[in-house]
């Protein structure tokens, strides 16, 4: 059946949707949606997803491919111009702002790569401060270019379909500190200015006979929530940021009321291009859903479109190989309260490459598994996409054990941060959720230990970290300390973690927990 089964068991009856049992079937709508979200960088996930669009577009021409920004992360220029060339491949008809899309130069950047771009991309909530300012990002450029607008209006077959944008309302909290800069004369709406804003824009549009509206959004699921019962007018959410997936339809999870009491649709479809989305929706005359199907697949079993390979060869060189694993090490959830090897192996990469006694690191930073076998510069970009700069900085031993144990209890409070990853470092952390036994350990093998219970302001310690972990987002505040920067390294952290494969000489590479980070039962 069309009906997806959760929706045609609960929510399809006429009176439910208050529909007209007499209305006739030629003036329903119906439009089916291809999406994705966060796909971070990852330029095999955008091969498959270009193989997935082609197929789409053939079946679906009227349909509409949607992308809820995060799409290019990272300050490599062409390896986001690439990205963006790529999305014009696949058809996009609208794409959000995510946070990672200003990670190179922030707002000023994100105009720089939109110059690339042939779709829209809509951000109702980003407003320069002073119009003035818009020139200097060239932002203006991209509006009067019709790149960059706050909505916009989709003809098909007769019927108008409107489209809103919104970038992440805590934009600021999710950014590097590199990328802080850029992003200065630019102001965006929190979540209660933004309804306020969408309801506006939402009446404009149906001024003009718009009846259906989707909101194309990098928000996360509690704004998505918020804004689907307090926003009349909005049918569909294609929402990302909070990486969540959305299978089906279950009311309370992604199927909402609007003040109206017409039903909301939000999907999602995770992160890092695992999984893409299909939304097939039946709307009446008056733009109500009265059907509904949404199906998460995945894209990892999906072939890779020789198109999309072939343009990236040529803009960013053919893959070189640099090394090989031994065995297959996967990523962690950001989340987790223990060591990761993959990210514990990369700040072994910061510690080689930079003077500095210990590192510390988040999990976050890895956005891929490495597969046994030859590994390539290219695989490495994909793993870690996000080229931050690495600072050494002067802290304290009290600064080091502070923001140990506040990553920690941010992990509970914002389901972020997990454990600090560390190398030059070993803790437990403790019954109580504190770090115990904490020991730095020398690159001549010997021990110091600090004291975890009473640390001390007057004892210091060289500590590198990464421009995304300095913006001192959720639990890691301490770090936002630009005051002490001691120096920064000559390379970035994606040209570390290559280096250091590079320096094993093609000899396997075993990356596996060593116990720097432990847990108490």
């Amino acid at each position: 059946m069309f009906i997806n089964n959760y929706f045609n068991k609960y929510y399809t009856s006429a009176a439910r949707f208050g529909q007209n049992n007499n209305a006739q079937q030629s003036d329903e709508f119906r439009q089916k949606t291809l999406y994705g979200n966060d796909f971070h960088g990852h330029l095999k996930a955008f091969r498959k997803f270009k193989t997935v669009s082609d197929v789409f577009k053939k079946e679906n021409p009227t349909g509409d491919v949607i992308l809820s920004g995060d799409e290019w992360v990272g300050a490599n220029k062409e390896k986001n111009i690439a990205i963006v060339k790529i999305m014009n491949m696949c058809n996009i008809t609208a794409a959000a702002p995510g946070n990672h899309n200003m990670d190179y130069k922030g707002a000023a950047g994100l105009s720089e790569m939109l110059d690339f771009a042939k779709f829209k991309t809509l951000a109702l909530n980003l407003v320069p401060k002073d119009n003035s300012q818009i020139a200097s990002y060239s932002l203006k450029d991209d509006v009067d270019a019709g790149r960059l607008a706050s909505s916009m209006i989709v003809e098909e077959n007769g019927k108008k379909i409107g489209y809103i944008g919104l970038a992440p309302c805590d934009l600021f909290s999710r950014l590097s500190s590199q990328s802080q800069e850029g992003t200065k004369d630019i102001r965006i709406l929190n979540i209660k200015e933004t309804e306020e804003a969408l309801k506006k824009e939402v009446e404009k549009l149906e001024k003009q006979g718009v009846n259906i509206i989707k909101l194309v959004s990098h928000v996360g699921k509690d704004a998505a929530v918020a804004i689907a019962q307090n926003v009349a007018g909005i049918d569909v959410i294609n929402d990302g940021h909070s990486h969540d997936t959305f299978d089906g339809l279950v009311q309370g999870q992604n199927l909402f009321k609007s003040p109206r009491g017409e039903w909301v649709i939000i999907t999602q479809a995770g992160k890092n291009g695992h999984s893409y989305g299909e939304l097939d929706v039946v709307y009446d005359k008056y733009g109500r859903i009265i059907k509904a199907k949404n199906e998460l697949k995945s894209l990892d079993d999906k072939p890779e479109n020789l198109a999309v390979k072939t343009m990236e060869d040529i803009s960013l060189g053919a893959p070189e190989e640099i090394g090989v694993i031994a065995q297959e090490v996967k990523s962690k959830p950001e989340t987790v309260l223990e060591e990761s090897p993959i990210s514990a192996f990369l700040s072994d990469a910061y510690l080689k490459y930079s003077d500095a006694d210990l590192v510390l690191n988040n999990m976050g930073g890895i956005r891929a598994s490495l597969p046994a076998g030859p590994v390539t510069d290219r695989d490495v970009m994909d793993l870690m996409p996000f080229y931050n700069d690495v600072n050494v900085y002067k802290l304290s031993e009290k600064d080091i054990i502070d923001v140990l144990n506040s990553a920690i209890q941010a992990t509970a409070k914002y389901h972020r941060t997990g454990a600090l990853q560390v190398a030059g470092l070993r803790y437990v952390i403790g019954r109580d959720d504190k770090v115990k036994d904490v020991v730095l350990v020398k690159k001549d093998g010997s021990q110091v230990p600090l004291n975890a219970q009473n640390p001390s302001n007057d004892k210091f310690f060289k500590v590198a970290y990464n421009t995304f972990v300095a913006g001192g987002s959720e639990g890691l505040e301490a770090l936002a300390c630009p005051e002490k920067i001691i120096h920064k390294c000559e390379k970035n952290e994606t040209q570390m973690l290559i280096d250091y494969i590079k320096s094993f000489n093609g000899k396997p590479i075993t990356i596996k927990a060593d116990g720097r980070i432990t847990k108490e039962n």
